[in-house]
């Protein structure tokens, strides 16, 4: 199982905010750390229009780290496809993975903030089928010489992608969220699923209902590939580690989570500043594991075990998971 991981340095709060420079120059300084820490992957997220300044398209970000490291994957988690035309994204990521030498993982996401959607001008309400649409459209793209595609959004006709990716296809990843409406629909298109934030439990659902969407369609297993954001608070205790957990809540989670619609229900309906009793709220909060090393070592083998190819860590406690749990897995 791999590890990929991040920066938390473009993630401002508003009373403490950042120079942009420097928020920028962390992300890199923070990829060539992760490399040396022995982490298998490095990524970024997308939003525009942010107080501040986060990431807007992550693939040029990427090509800043590409020129400061070797050998760690260069990901996105994720990038909001239905914001780009299918073609144009294909050809950047092709650029990319040309001069990383073949080095891109491409996570893919819907989007869920209407003011992205209305401020670059597309439809917010087509964007679930635009992105399944336009993940087909960038593996045609990137592993034939030529190909044709008629959907309902798109259509092209005897296209040929270039410069052309040293990875044919580029690997791609459906970020899905937490919901089993998200993991049906990756897996009866056969594609990668990668799983937001999520007790085990639910976590283990996913996956199954995942399983089952893309069998009944008619994918092999070896096609179903699963992988998982978790974030993860270390303590000496688990009540130290959930002090941690109180200020990534406080200093980040609750502006994001519950102002922004993230959470959406089993219908598809985004839930904007629900009370933190809500059942979904309390599920996301108990998604942030804490403990002590050797119980969160005991969590990430059940991910392990439930067949996930990697794990993304987003952790400000990056070094001692490097030190202490990465060789658990090696």
């Amino acid at each position: 199982m791999e590890f990929w991981t991040t920066s938390l340095g473009m993630a401002k709060l508003r009373p403490m905010p950042n120079a942009l420079a420097d928020g920028y120059e962390k992300f890199v300084d923070d990829a060539v750390e992760a490399e040396r820490l022995g982490f298998d992957g490095y990524g970024s997220g997308e939003h525009h229009f942010m107080y501040d300044e986060f990431i807007p398209i992550p693939l040029q970000a990427m090509a800043a780290v590409a020129a400061r490291t070797s050998k760690i994957r260069l990901t996105t988690g994720a990038m909001l496809l239905p914001l780009y035309d299918p073609m144009e994204a294909a050809e950047i990521a092709a650029t990319l993975d040309v001069l990383s030498e073949g080095r891109v993982s491409l996570g893919l996401g819907m989007g869920y903030r209407p003011y992205e959607f209305d401020g670059l001008g597309t439809a917010k309400r087509t964007r679930g089928v635009r992105l399944r649409e336009a993940m087909e459209v960038i593996r045609l793209a990137t592993s034939q010489e030529s190909f044709s595609y008629a959907g309902k959004h798109y259509q092209y006709e005897n296209e040929t992608l270039l410069p052309r990716p040293v990875q044919q296809p580029i690997d791609l990843w459906f970020c899905g969220g937490t919901s089993l409406q998200g993991a049906r629909r990756a897996g009866a298109a056969g594609l990668g699923y990668w799983l937001a934030n999520s007790p085990f439990d639910h976590s283990e659902n996913i996956v199954k209902e995942y399983r089952q969407a893309g069998r009944e369609a008619g994918f092999s297993d070896s096609q179903l590939r699963v992988a998982a954001f978790k974030d993860v608070c270390i303590g000496n205790t688990v009540e130290e580690a959930e002090g941690l957990r109180r200020v990534l809540i406080d200093g980040f989670y609750d502006e994001h989570i519950l102002g922004y619609g993230y959470l959406v229900d089993e219908n598809g309906k985004n839930l904007y500043n629900p009370p933190k009793d809500h059942p979904l709220y309390q599920r996301f909060i108990s998604s942030l594991y804490c403990g002590t090393i050797e119980m969160v070592v005991e969590e990430l083998k059940r991910y392990e075990a439930l067949g996930m190819e990697m794990i993304f860590l987003p952790s400000q406690q990056r070094e001692q998971i490097a030190k202490e749990i990465l060789p658990e897995f090696r």
